[in-house]
């Protein structure tokens, strides 16, 4: 996050450094929630997307919809362990009188990358003393010692693969502890750190009683996941006998990204460096640059945009809304019928329900995940373009038709269900734990915002003027009783508490792409790589979508990716050497390094 609510959470081939669910029935809820997910991070949510995971939850239950998502092959992660440590559930309380007082959280650990040197020196050793030194000698040569941590984030659960082949921390953390094993001859620890109230670190309240109840949603927020990650660092340093110099370094993209930045800020005598994926620090409320960006993703030419392809999603939903407005009832009937609404007419009958439709968009376009290289038919801003100008020019439909083919198309027949009461009764019951939809709804309303309106004077390329702030201030109100003045408090509190664009932190690497939404927000574009001394270190990467080079490493994969993947392992070596006292002669890795590895 890596795909919620109205609010969705999140180089350039050159850099500047200043130092160095596809849910056939649901479309409402999935726009409206669209919020960052660990991706694929955080991701756009329409109300139709909600009532989709909703649909899906009814027919086949909470606890096999879990199991389908989180059974693995063994032995394709045979290295990778599953374990668990107790956190306490409240790391703030003044005395330890919270029932449950602690929760089990999970991680994941593996010593693929610890030379058998050190595995028998620490065999023969035990587990009860500290190593002495970050690294062991090998004859006259160091080989330093290192501890790589994946921050986990909202969304579905975590499995072994996030430390194999997972979009969260592949591409830069796997790949980055890769190289130090195999050029520099380090040994690197490898963890990723579950975040409480998703996948299976929920805590328990007692039989019967939801962990996602408000009263027990309390304990969720990022202060509390630091203080987690912090709790863990400790645990494990003693639990695997790293020594004491042993840096550790955070990875994490978007909402983890988010995390990872933060860990580096509050806890800097644990993290040494942080690795910021994709990440929108500046935390806000009305997050309307969001659409614009998508407004401009969809006439850019470099990955397969035009203006043409932006006119027609624009003007097509300009002609919606005349029709509905304008049209009567044959009018209302007639988009009804062109959508095939589950509802019908009725659902168009309903004024927050249309509003919802047209400000979130009528079809489903996840420009933050754009794949150049992706299979699928329309899974990508090339492919989707191609269809709409095609059918504008060749077939001669008007725009709004355009996007009424395209919806159907998109949902396989299957009709489009847009209820804003259904989707506000799913968002307020326990049965949106799934996807850890309702754990980050929570703090979407008592931490970060991030609501992605459609306003009248905005770039949005949909129903401009439908989709306002007072949507998302219903939503929390509804679903947790926070009114719209305490949500825009938690927001303020929130960017006061980091410092946003402002944090006055140190070794924290800041890598966003230009086709990302959430980029927006992110440090990179706060423009004070400019103007101010405290700056972080910042990478933007040309072409590329939400911290997409975090992913699998693929043959596909563009340059700009891979010099992504270049900058962050250097960057990291650089703050390791220092951290290290060492000074290794080796040159740095290049795009072509990564292009040839295997």
């Amino acid at each position: 996050l890596a795909r919620f609510f109205f609010f969705s959470m999140i180089g350039r081939s050159t850099y500047f450094s200043t130092k160095m669910m596809s849910l056939n029935n649901i479309y409402l809820f999935s726009t409206i929630l669209s919020a960052f997910r660990t991706c694929g991070g955080v991701q756009p949510f329409s109300v139709s997307k909600i009532l989709e995971l909703k649909e899906r939850l009814d027919g086949s239950g909470i606890s096999s919809f879990y199991n389908e998502h989180s059974e693995i092959a063994v032995d394709e992660y045979s290295d990778v362990q599953e374990l668990y440590l107790e956190q306490r559930l409240d790391h703030f309380a003044s005395r330890p009188d919270v029932e449950p007082f602690s929760f089990s959280q999970r991680y994941f650990y593996t010593d693929r990358f610890i030379h058998d040197t050190a595995k028998n020196l620490r065999g023969a050793r035990g587990n009860s003393q500290n190593e002495s030194s970050s690294f062991f000698n090998s004859g006259d040569k160091p080989v330093p010692t290192y501890a790589l941590i994946c921050v986990g984030g909202e969304g579905p659960s975590l499995d072994k693969s996030v430390l194999t082949n997972s979009v969260h921390c592949s591409g830069d953390m796997l790949e980055t502890a890769k190289i130090l094993y195999n050029e520099r001859h380090a040994n690197v620890h490898l963890f990723a750190l579950e975040h409480r109230y998703y996948g299976k670190s929920y805590p328990s309240f007692g039989d019967g009683i939801s962990p996602v109840v408000n009263e027990n949603l309390v304990y969720l927020s990022s202060r509390q996941a630091l203080a987690d990650l912090a709790h863990f660092v400790e645990y494990v340093r003693d639990d695997y006998d790293i020594a004491d110099n042993v840096p550790f370094v955070t990875f994490g993209g978007s909402y983890p990204g988010m995390l990872a930045a933060w860990s580096r800020l509050k806890y800097p005598h644990l993290i040494a460096a942080a690795v910021s994926n994709s990440a929108p620090i500046e935390v806000i409320l009305d997050f309307t640059e969001y659409k614009n960006v998508v407004a401009k993703d969809l006439s850019n030419t470099i990955v397969g945009g035009s203006q043409q392809c932006l006119d027609i999603v624009e003007e097509g939903h300009k002609e919606i809304a005349d029709t509905l407005q304008n049209g009567g009832e044959e009018g209302i009937e007639s988009v009804a019928s062109l959508f095939n609404l589950c509802d019908g007419a009725d659902s168009l009958r309903d004024e927050k329900s249309l509003r919802a439709f047209l400000g979130d968009g009528v079809v489903f376009l996840d420009v933050q995940s754009n794949d150049p290289s992706c299979d699928d038919e329309l899974c990508n801003i090339s492919k989707f373009c191609d269809f709409v100008t095609e059918e504008s020019v060749r077939f001669g439909s008007t725009p709004m038709n355009v996007l009424g083919k395209l919806s159907k198309k998109m949902s396989s027949g299957e009709c489009k269900d847009i209820s804003w009461e259904a989707m506000i009764s799913f968002l307020s019951s326990p049965e949106a734990i799934a996807e850890g939809t309702r754990s980050w709804l929570w703090q979407t309303c008592t931490e970060v915002g991030f609501y992605q309106t459609c306003e009248v004077d905005s770039a949005c390329p949909y129903g401009k003027g439908f989709h306002n702030i007072d949507a998302d201030m219903e939503i929390c109100e509804r679903a947790f009783g926070i009114n719209e003045n305490l949500v825009k408090e938690n927001v303020n509190d929130t960017l006061n508490y980091y410092g946003g664009w402002s944090i006055q932190g140190s070794k924290i690497l800041a890598t966003n792409g230009d086709i990302d939404p959430w980029s927006a927000m992110s440090y990179s574009n706060s423009g004070r790589h400019e103007s101010d001394g405290n700056e972080l270190d910042s990478y933007w990467s040309i072409g590329a979508s939400h911290h997409f080079w975090t992913h699998e490493m693929k043959d596909t994969d563009g340059l700009g990716v891979m010099a992504t993947r270049s900058f962050i392992y250097n960057w990291v070596l650089s703050v390791l050497d220092e951290e290290s006292g060492l000074n290794f002669d080796s040159s740095s890795v290049s795009t072509n390094d990564f292009l040839s590895m295997e």
